[in-house]
């Protein structure tokens, strides 16, 4: 984790905080201030994967060294428009439920936002824009506060199980099968099939898929589990794609498919493997997370629309100029959250 600005000692409503960026030392805060605000069983490991790891960076508000706000985020390589940019994935931004009666614009919630914004974003900062998936009500309140860009939502979709095979789906031209992370070939596919989807030109926004990212996203996250199936050719050992799906729960309810990593032509396909594997795994259907971006490319599976699933916001500090949020055509779908 990166230290940027000097310590500063804030007066709020006439009483005394302190406000710094995150530091190791203050992982027994983080985690206890993310188990009171969301309920969560994080441990030492989901930090070192988050902060460490994976890089995080973060703003914290102390009151009496008990630490009420907090606003982090982790870099994530994308292309926008086709280039190469580095953004910050804003997450795990908590206030303790004492101290939220302070909601306006000198609140806890505004000075660990706005510090860690104006830090890390904009022209001349590590990061060129950052975003992230906030509630609606938090959303509200940053837009309001001038702290973010309201840059739309993200959807749900659902399917039934079916018995009968899609038209689009041939047992001559496809296959699938698993593919395992200890395998010596998992990188070396996993590479391939983002330079697929990278060729495959998507104007917008989209976030890196390549083996390091997907290795740390969904192989080395510690309090959740994913399962990942290629699809190729028959005729071709290598895969075109992969789906990532999250584990069997051993109950009926809807398996939640994460990601696809490969073109977005191939996407009706991948869906075809995400539900026979749903019903390999005795679930009632299949669920995904998915932009318009995604949920057009789906659009030949005929998924039932479940409604916004998820606000996206984009922090003002960011080099984007609201004409370019409205234009970012984002690429999001579950695995591009940090919770999910």
């Amino acid at each position: 984790m990166k230290m940027v600005l000097a310590p500063e000692s804030l007066d709020i409503a006439g009483q005394r905080f302190s406000l710094r960026d995150l530091a190791p030392e203050d992982m027994a805060d983080v985690l206890a201030l993310h188990r009171e605000v969301f309920g969560s069983r994080v441990d030492t490991r989901w930090f070192h994967w988050k902060y460490v790891a994976g890089q995080g960076e973060g703003v914290g508000l102390w009151r009496d060294a008990q630490l009420i706000a907090f606003c982090g985020g982790t870099p994530r390589q994308v292309l926008h428009r086709g280039v190469p940019a580095r953004w910050l994935q804003i997450g795990d931004v908590m206030v303790s439920p004492a101290w939220r009666g302070l909601f306006t614009r000198k609140s806890p919630f505004f000075h660990v936002s706005e510090r860690f914004y104006r830090s890390r974003l904009g022209r001349d900062r590590d990061f060129s824009a950052g975003f992230g998936f906030p509630n609606p009500r938090h959303l509200r309140l940053a837009v309001k506060s001038g702290l973010s860009h309201d840059a739309g939502e993200v959807g749900g979709l659902q399917w039934r199980i079916e018995r009968r095979t899609p038209s689009f789906w041939s047992h001559w031209l496809w296959r699938f099968e698993s593919l395992y992370p200890g395998s010596s070939t998992f990188d070396t596919a996993v590479d391939r099939c983002w330079e697929h989807m990278r060729a495959s030109g998507h104007q917008g926004a989209i976030g890196v898929r390549d083996a390091s990212y997907v290795r740390w996203r969904f192989v080395e996250r510690p309090d959740k589990g994913y399962r990942f199936l290629a699809l190729r050719r028959r005729w071709q050992s290598a895969p075109l794609g992969i789906a990532v799906l999250a584990q069997p729960t051993g109950s009926a309810e809807h398996l939640p498919w994460l990601d696809w990593v490969g073109p977005a032509s191939l996407l009706p396909m991948a869906w075809a493997l995400a539900m026979w594997q749903a019903r390999r795994d005795g679930a009632a259907g299949l669920s995904c997370w998915a932009s318009a971006a995604v949920a057009a490319a789906l659009a030949p599976t005929r998924p039932m629309p479940m409604g916004p699933v998820a606000s996206v916001g984009v922090p003002t500090a960011s080099t984007l100029a609201i004409s370019d949020v409205a234009a970012l055509d984002c690429w999001w779908s579950g695995g591009d959250t940090d919770f999910l």
